[in-house]
């Protein structure tokens, strides 16, 4: 890094991302603020992080790094106290024989750069990253580095635990923290779910990754009880009953995060298994352009859920990402002029300026009658969570029908299947094709780690499945995959991505639902109006090494 004896001002003033007026002004509103002036820069809308982190950058010499692709040693935590990490948003992320590695929001911190060299009797060196991204990697380094230690330990202190219910929830118990560690550690690895699964000789706690189950840890089955009991104390399920399914529901709070977890237990040989899914780590909250729509797919999505009445069903198994699709079009049609109401089982993520009704069968509110409460709403826009039977189905038909536009879920393989489902239910033909506008069936692929990806030519094999053949064949053809490094826990996969079969409801579909077609006829159809089925859309991606073939094999067992 160069050192300069300007201030951060002058240097974004010469580098033209703002001007000396504009600076005058968050001067004076820094006074008295406490804050640094790039905070008040970047929260008063006079530049963005972007503008900040690039001026400095060109200015000062400095190197951008991307930290959601660095893996953190946990032994990195030795060299800056945590205190210190946290009150100035610095996180230490290499170490290469006696040169520090420092990530940082403001390198001009000259002081705390030097303290940081000072204690950890090292030269450091500074890079720069955005400020959401430090403050992620300083909660996984200093709270998720130490868990999974602190975690064996504790499973083999904790063979013998009282049964009472003090011990489930004082914080200075080690139960409490073994629990708070391993909810900790499974939200920063972005696990969708949690798995506490006792055995014979074990208890054996696994984390759904990227669609994946990977091994957390296995610890000493004295512990079991206990564990299990914790988790049902803080979800408000009975302790005592161990002989039947529970469900129950916690609000944690994760760092800055709230995290939303949902609850199931199941007696088993052994003892209760528990099941513990994170909606938070679903990203409920994604943006349209990070769903993985491919732009001739984006362009049919649009058509689709712009129409101003009608239904629109979004299909796939469970884990397919249908509610994030169904959430990220509710966020964006959202709007003063629009009342939105859901009915939902259960509200996985709250919604603002939006109706959102949760299910409760024991209390007789069941979807079909919170629809027919809905329509005495005035709704514009209907959200179902999922059409479960024929009263369910009937009703978001005719609401649809009758100028409303109607958001729901169906459980099928495919577009097509979506229709033959509905007919199945007893909804008449004529009814479905005169309601449905459009239907997305999706699924979740896992999508190439970008730190060990490497290319290789295709085999005949592959060629052929690719549909790679005739003149094609003397081209080279390259394929991607993943070698496996510790970023993405030598699986060679890192995040997953959506592919999807978009089926528009047009004249020539609407003829073929009122004639009553096979489910053949009717994707053939579909794919004559331009449908890219889901085998296609995951095609493209392998060619575009964004997965694997392996994928592409698995999604076709999947389907066929």
């Amino acid at each position: 890094m160069k050192y300069t004896t300007l201030k951060l001002g002058e240097i974004l003033i010469k580098s033209g991302a703002m001007t000396e007026e504009a600076l005058d002004r968050a001067l004076k509103e820094q006074k008295g603020s406490g804050k640094r002036i790039g905070e008040i820069l970047i929260s008063g809308g006079y530049i963005t992080e972007k503008d900040l982190i690039k001026s400095l950058c060109s200015q000062l010499d400095i190197e951008y790094v991307d930290l959601d692709t660095v893996k953190l040693d946990p032994s990195l935590s030795k060299y800056v106290p945590e205190a210190i990490a946290k009150q100035n948003t610095v996180i230490p992320i290499n170490k290469e024989g006696d040169i520090l590695t420092l990530a940082v929001i403001d390198p001009l911190n000259y002081n705390v750069i030097r303290d940081i060299g000072f204690y950890s009797k090292l030269t450091v060196n500074v890079v720069m990253a955005e400020r959401a991204k430090i403050d992620n990697k300083v909660h996984e380094l200093y709270v998720s580095g130490k868990a999974m230690e602190a975690a064996k330990e504790l499973s083999q202190i904790m063979s013998a635990i009282p049964e009472e219910a003090e011990t489930y929830h004082s914080n200075e118990q080690p139960i409490v923290r073994f629990v708070n560690m391993m909810i900790e550690q499974a939200v920063i690895l972005k696990a969708s779910d949690i798995h506490i699964e006792p055995e014979e000789d074990k208890l054996r706690i696994r984390f759904r990754v990227d669609g994946s189950l990977m091994t957390y840890l296995d610890a000493e089955k004295g512990i079991t009880s206990a564990v299990v009991s914790r988790i049902k104390y803080i979800a408000g399920m009975n302790i005592a009953e161990k002989r039947v399914p529970q469900d129950g529901r916690i609000k944690y709070k994760s760092g800055a995060q709230d995290v939303d977890l949902r609850i199931s237990t199941i007696p088993s040989v052994y003892g209760e298994k528990v099941v513990i899914r994170i909606a938070t780590a679903l990203n409920l909250t994604m943006e349209r352009s990070e769903i993985g729509f491919l732009p001739y797919n984006l362009r049919r999505f649009d058509d689709i859920i712009n129409k101003d009445h009608g239904i629109i069903l979004i299909t796939g198994p469970t884990g397919s990402g249908k509610s994030t699709t169904l959430y990220t079009i509710l966020r964006e049609k959202k709007s003063d002029e629009v009342n939105i109401v859901t009915v939902e089982n259960p509200v996985e993520n709250v919604i603002p300026g939006i109706t959102q009704v949760d299910v409760n069968a024991k209390a007789g509110l069941t979807f079909a009658n919170a629809l027919r409460s809905i329509l005495r709403q005035d709704p514009d826009i209907i959200m179902v969570g999922e059409i479960r039977d024929e009263e369910t189905a009937d009703l978001a038909v005719g609401a649809a029908i009758t100028g409303h536009l109607v958001f729901s879920t169906l459980h099928t393989y495919d577009a097509p299947s979506a229709v033959i489902r509905l007919v199945d239910m007893g909804i008449e033909p004529f009814l479905v094709s005169a309601a449905l506008v459009g239907v997305v069936s999706q699924r979740l692929i896992r999508k190439i780690c970008p730190r060990c990806k490497t290319s290789y030519e295709a085999s005949e094999d592959e060629r052929k499945v690719l549909g790679i053949n005739g003149t094609d064949r003397e081209e080279e053809v390259i394929l991607y995959k993943g070698k496996g490094c510790s970023y993405c826990n030598n699986t060679g996969y890192k995040g997953r991505t959506a592919i999807h079969e978009i089926m528009p409801v047009t004249p020539k579909i609407r003829k073929a639902i009122y004639d009553r077609v096979s489910n053949d006829e009717l994707k053939q159809a579909a794919i004559d109006e331009g449908m890219i089925t889901l085998l296609g859309d995951v095609r493209i991606r392998v060619m575009q090494g964004v997965t694997t073939y392996e994928e592409m094999i698995k999604l076709y067992a999947n389907i066929w």
